[in-house]
């Protein structure tokens, strides 16, 4: 009797309601697995039991088509012209008889009324062609499209060119030191340009491939006679350089070092000691900068390969990730004078010859071996023989800086925040669960009606900015009224719209619930659960054991029900496009 008494006195206190419920204390055990990947992975995590919820009055209306067009596979959507568009993979037609799909086109291009109340297509292809046929689906679903107020437009390239003359210096005198890259004629470096085109359209649908590209030079470095950047003192003595934009840098490679900078006039005393000559110099600036001052530009060194330097390199290539250079010699390099012929001269001692480093910031390097020239591009080297020839190189990981962000997946409503638990398992009766525990009860049933309003318990709500919140911050909604409309879990991704105060959810005819192995995954955790609860050692832990046990026995019986009965059988039993939810206070 004594017992009983107890065991009266706790349920009592266990059923105790409260708008907001929080089921498990801090110190009790962690979920199994964590869920704040909203991105729908296929298959995603087994949801985790939610530890807060909040009851509201919850509206839910189905939108009731006319015809029998639906799509799926939502691929984004964005705001033009302040209406929503969205992209879908696939258009349908859906036969509510027989709960079939018939695939009528791809690559769907949607609008969504002002008021949420309609979504017209707007165009679509075939569905015998592939997705890339459709330029204005390429075009749109880009991460580098720009919006506009009157277009929009799509990064289409993006490369660099640079010019420079060739003079013959007349202060130039061939003095004593004998060097095959010393002559008369110099390379001066005027500019670096930048080259950016794209395509553009006003109707998301027409787009004009033939806009002339915007350019922009930037004018480098004067050369000083008198005391010489790293551009020389006449300009750069050699027969070509490389130049490339590359991931917010400008990567310059002028070849062979100019001896000139250190003697003027080309003459060295002989009573000198012998003199080291490597070409492994090369300038970086930030991307940006005042190209025009050689103050913002740094000098760098390409590594030792085996304690030798690098003697010259004449290849550089790309693989749009990093940034190689080939063919690299290296070993040793000293200018001897020579008493019986009166003239410095090079004694080279090549060590090794056909290496390959890389970089994937331009700043440090590692050997490295060449992709398949599949992969490759070759950057283009700018020849004092052709001084008007426009040489292209792309510019290297380069983002474009006004590309519309994605939207986010949560939505705004009276300054709380909504989102979706985007998961591949179908939510059950979270608040029938929660009322089974308190009840200390071990047996859960599952029917049909879970899951066709499973869709119904996938709501979640915060007061904290998403780009703030923590996971914990977020509570799932249960809906404290009798829901009497029908939405599955295929009621969308996890993306949500807010029209005149209420909440949109777009159905998406792609999706359906995950059985293989999920139904094992889920089984087993209600195992482990209902192990523990038969060893609670407290009274508060048979009821936390308890809670869990039920949720995932009833993901477990959901998805052996849908197994049983087909993903068809709980498909819609009419044409809707997207739900409507009305949440109260």
């Amino acid at each position: 009797m004594k017992r009983n008494l107890i065991l009266s006195l706790i349920i009592i206190l266990l059923i105790i309601s409260c708008k907001k419920i929080n089921l498990l204390g801090p110190n009790d055990i962690p979920p199994p697995t964590e869920f704040p990947d909203t991105e729908y992975p296929t298959p995603t995590p087994v949801p985790v039991p939610p530890i807060d919820i909040e009851e509201k009055p919850i509206t839910v209306k189905p939108e009731i088509v006319s015809g029998k067009t639906v799509f799926g596979g939502y691929a984004k959507r964005f705001k033009y012209k302040n209406e929503w568009y969205v992209l879908a993979t696939n258009e349908y037609e859906y036969d509510t008889d027989t709960k079939s799909l018939e695939k009528t086109g791809k690559a769907a291009l949607l609008k969504i009324a002002n008021d949420g109340s309609t979504i017209t297509k707007i165009r679509s292809i075939s569905p015998l062609m592939d997705l890339e046929d459709a330029d204005y689906w390429t075009n749109l679903i880009s991460d580098k499209l720009v919006i506009e107020a009157n277009k929009v437009k799509v990064l289409s390239e993006a490369y660099t060119t640079s010019k420079f003359i060739c003079i013959e210096n007349p202060d130039f005198k061939k003095g004593n030191i004998v060097n095959y890259s010393m002559s008369g004629t110099f390379i001066i470096i005027k500019s670096f340009n930048e080259n950016i085109k794209y395509v553009e359209s006003d109707d998301l649908i027409n787009w004009n491939y033939y806009l002339n590209p915007i350019t922009k030079e930037y004018n480098m470095p004067n050369t000083n006679h008198i005391n010489p950047n790293f551009l020389g003192r006449y300009g750069i003595n050699t027969d070509e350089y490389f130049i490339v934009y590359f991931k917010e840098k400008i990567f310059l490679y002028t070849k062979y070092k100019s001896i000139f900078d250190e003697h003027p006039d080309g003459n060295r005393d002989p009573s000198k000691p012998p003199f080291d000559y490597y070409n492994n110099e090369y300038y970086i600036i930030d991307y940006g900068k005042d190209m025009s001052d050689a103050k913002n530009w740094t000098t760098n060194y390409f590594p030792d390969y085996n304690n030798e330097k690098l003697l010259v390199t004449m290849y550089f290539h790309t693989d749009n990730e990093k940034l190689y250079f080939s063919q690299g010699i290296f070993g040793d390099n000293k200018f001897v004078y020579n008493e019986k012929s009166g003239n410095w001269s090079s004694e080279a001692s090549i060590k090794y010859q056909n290496i390959c480093f890389s970089t994937e910031d331009g700043i440090n390097w590692k050997a490295d071996t060449l992709p398949s020239s599949d992969k490759l591009t070759d950057i283009r080297s700018y020849v004092f023989s052709y001084p008007n020839f426009e040489f292209r190189n792309n510019m290297i990981g380069y983002e474009e800086p006004n590309a519309a962000p994605l939207e986010p997946s949560y939505t705004e409503l009276n300054g709380k925040y909504y989102r979706t638990i985007n998961t591949t398992y179908p939510v059950p009766p979270i608040k029938e669960i929660i009322e089974t525990a308190n009840r200390l009860e071990t047996n859960f049933t599952i029917t049909e009606e879970h899951i066709k309003k499973s869709g119904t318990y996938q709501l979640q709500v915060s007061s904290v900015d998403p780009n703030k919140a923590q996971e914990s911050d977020w509570v799932s909604i249960v809906p404290k009224n009798e829901i009497n409309s029908v939405i599955g879990w295929e009621s969308g991704g996890g993306n949500l719209f807010t029209f005149n105060n209420k909440i949109v959810r777009l159905a998406d005819y792609d999706r359906e619930f995950q059985i293989n192995n999920q139904y094992e995954n889920a089984l087993n955790l209600s195992q482990k659960y209902y192990n523990m609860l038969k060893t609670a050692p407290t009274m508060e832990d048979y009821k936390n054991y308890n809670y869990y046990f039920l949720y995932y026995k009833s993901v477990a019986d959901m998805i052996k029900m849908i197994k049983d009965k087909g993903n068809a059988y709980f498909m819609p039993d009419k044409v809707c496009t997207h739900y409507t939810f009305e949440v109260g206070n």
